[in-house]
């Protein structure tokens, strides 16, 4: 499930699962569209541990989006690795969206 991490006046932060598909979306959604209603307007969503995300899911994220935006708000996406930067950049959403990459991991063994 979408899990809030914090929440202080109109901002709050959630972590997104690690699959996000046709079988959490609605869940998901429905969470998200409850923390709209009760007045968040910047909405910053952690991905780091999302490891796939469907059309459902971004669909989601689109609505989300649209609501935020009408309401004067924002939608972050951090955390998010390279392969889901590169699928939001195909479609245009990173001139939408704040993106934040995932922190490179450095190999220990590279020391």
């Amino acid at each position: 499930m979408l899990d809030v991490t914090n929440r202080s006046g109109d901002r709050v932060t959630a972590r997104l699962p690690q699959d996000v598909d046709l079988n959490t979306t609605p869940g998901l959604r429905a969470i998200g569209d409850r923390i709209i209603d009760e007045g968040c307007r910047h909405l910053t969503l952690d991905a780091s541990r999302m490891a796939y995300l469907d059309s459902t899911g971004l669909t989601a994220l689109i609505l989300w989006w649209q609501r935020l935006t009408s309401l004067g708000g924002t939608l972050t996406l951090t955390g998010v690795d390279a392969h889901l930067h590169d699928v939001l950049r195909r479609l245009g959403l990173d001139s939408v969206l704040t993106i934040t990459p995932q922190a490179a991991t450095r190999d220990p063994s590279e020391s």
